[in-house]
This record gives C-alpha cells, structure tokens and sequence, in this order.
C-alpha cells in the first residue's frame, strides 16, 4: 500500500488508511509514516537538542514510540502530523532533561519587566545587529526548554497556535499569553546583558 500524493485532506485519508493497515498486521509499511516525517521530528528534536548524535537518537526514539502507541491515534482528534509531534515533543524534552542541566537563573527585576513597553519589545526583538542576534541567542538558551519550543514552532516553523496548542497539549488562549511573557521576558534579560556589559 502507498500514500498518494494530493491536496491534505487525501493525503489525510491516505494517512488514516494505512494505520489501519498497520494496525491490522501489516506493521512493515510503518516506514511509509517514518519516512514521511522524519526529517521534520529530527528538525524539531534537534533545536532543543544540538548535539547530532543526541537528536538522531531522539528522534529515533520519538519514532519508535509513536509506533508503539499508533493503536491510541485517533484522527477525530488531531492529524497524525501533529499527533507525531507531540510525542517528538515530549521525548524531545525527556532527553533534554536527561542530559542538560537547568537553563541558567536569571534574575529578573519585575519594575523593569513590567516597565518594558509593548514596543521597546518588538524593537529588540526585531534587531538584526549581530551583538544583537547574539545576545538574543543567549536569551533563548535562558528560557526553559517548553518554552524555547514555544518560541520554534510559532516563529521559526511558523505553525498555527492551533496545531501548537495540539502539539504541546495547552489552551491556545495560554499560548498566546505565554509568547507575549517569553518575548518580554527575553527584552529583560537583553537588556540587563546590555547593562551589566556597559559596566
């Protein structure tokens, strides 16, 4: 059995078609799904995960477990796409757990987060200088790793707060509150980077 290429919701119906085929015994043809998505899991895994070696085991792994569970995909709930990547996620954020120490503490003074206006935000978030990006990159690998993902999926892989909310198993109205509190918070610590540097 192949997946026919077409508009989504074919492609869709391909997809549910052949998990029952799987699911009916045919347990070889889950490469199909494996090779259909893998380079998108390994892409994910690997911004939480930088080390190649480490994400390609993760990404595996994410794989093996969506096999081991294909009998609890339900379609009515959400594609198999994002099905795929919540449990990318979540075994993403296991390996990260299992061998990264804690991001860095960094304190924040809550006047001047709360001070920050709305568009001193965008301005230092939107700079293209290269100290700039830099001390941006360091902001990022301050947050914590949930929301370092948050951060990837909504402005680098550019996906719907809908399919993040079925990715990260969250209330899109929380999403949205949180990206608005992760993009303050990274202005913060760049700017106390900015401060403590001009010291």
């Amino acid at each position: 059995m192949e997946i026919e290429s077409g508009n989504t919701s074919k492609a869709t119906q391909d997809e549910t078609l052949l998990i029952r085929y799987i699911l009916d015994g045919h347990t070889e043809q889950f490469r199909l799904l494996a090779d259909r998505y893998a380079g998108q899991v390994l892409r994910m895994v690997a911004r939480l995960i930088p080390s190649p070696e480490e994400a390609e085991e993760a990404a595996q792994d994410a794989l093996l477990n969506a096999f081991l569970s294909l009998c609890r995909f339900d379609a009515r709930q959400a594609s198999f796409r994002t099905w795929l990547m919540r449990i990318a996620y979540h075994t993403a954020l296991k390996h990260y757990r299992q061998r990264q120490k804690s991001p860095p503490f960094v304190e924040v003074n809550q006047h001047r987060f709360d001070s920050i206006p709305d568009d001193e935000t965008d301005n230092l978030l939107n700079e293209t200088a290269a100290d700039r990006v830099a001390l941006m990159e360091r902001a990022i690998g301050m947050l914590k790793p949930e929301d370092q993902m948050l951060l990837s999926f909504y402005y680098f892989d550019n996906r719907p707060i809908r399919e993040i909310s079925g990715i990260m198993e969250h209330e899109e109205g929380y999403l949205r509150s949180r990206l608005q509190w992760i993009r303050k918070r990274m202005a913060t610590i760049i700017k106390n980077f900015e401060n403590n540097e001009e010291k």
